[in-house]
């Protein structure tokens, strides 16, 4: 997958107010989302634009990776906030999300021009609270940050995952394989705990097609639910091993085995 599709994809992550992730960065609680699109001769789309508790403007870019013409960009996003919102606090900020460190600039210093921003790195951020907090959205930003105990990591979050409907589900694990294109070490991690422990999840057929390198793990822990519930209908309900084939919709050698 191309680098501005997988931007895209994180970018979708952070549409609803992950309070928590907001509240780490500035201190303060997002009130409401705000329209992010500056229509003009170029439309300009903001990552995301939030007003904070105190009436202040929060403008957050996502940045996965190195641009050395990212003050510009925020300096041109400054001029059309202070359009929209005149008379308002604007804090904007870049949060750094790609591996390594943030090396970029975060101000503009010339002859009757001085522009800053805030640079900050999301490994920077603690896990931990993230964690803690009962928003989904913020956990599965978590993973961005710096995962001390990823297998404890994933072990909760699927937990967590599982409780949800069916189509909710897949759409926040959608998110948590976006996320994870930025961190693969820990997707090696995840794809080792689902062959291990044979976690069942819901992955939809987009999905696979988006990120293949889980097929083999999801397939492989679905037919392990399979046979363990293959077992309890035949010691709880003594059901013969045709019918249990035909419920489960598995082969026939599979139940007798």
């Amino acid at each position: 997958m191309n680098r501005q599709k997988m931007d895209i994809l994180l970018r979708d992550a952070i549409q609803k107010i992950p309070e928590k992730f907001i509240q780490l960065l500035t201190g303060m609680k997002g009130v409401q989302i705000l329209d992010n699109a500056f229509p003009s001769i170029k439309e300009r789309k903001a990552d995301l634009v939030v007003e904070l508790e105190d009436s202040s403007i929060l403008h957050l870019e996502l940045q996965t990776h190195p641009d050395k013409n990212m003050p510009l960009r925020m300096l041109e996003y400054r001029v059309l906030l202070m359009q929209r919102y005149p008379n308002r606090e604007i804090r904007q900020m870049v949060l750094y999300v790609g591996e390594g460190a943030p090396r970029m600039e975060s101000s503009i210093n010339e002859k009757n021009l001085s522009f800053s921003y805030e640079l900050k790195d999301i490994k920077e951020l603690s896990c931990k609270e993230l964690m803690e907090s009962s928003q989904l959205e913020d956990k599965i930003l978590a993973v961005l940050c710096n995962v001390e105990e990823p297998e404890r990591y994933f072990s909760e979050l699927m937990e967590e995952l599982l409780k949800l409907p069916e189509k909710e589900r897949a759409d926040y694990i959608r998110k948590l394989l976006t996320a994870l294109h930025y961190r693969p070490k820990l997707k090696m991690v995840l794809k080792r705990l689902l062959e291990e422990r044979k976690m069942p999840l819901t992955i939809t057929e987009e999905m696979m097609k988006q990120d293949p390198f889980f097929q083999k793990g999801i397939e492989e822990g679905k037919l392990e639910a399979k046979k363990e519930d293959a077992k309890k209908l035949y010691l709880k309900l003594k059901l013969p091993a045709e019918q249990i084939a035909e419920i489960l919709d598995i082969p026939l050698s599979l139940v007798r085995k």
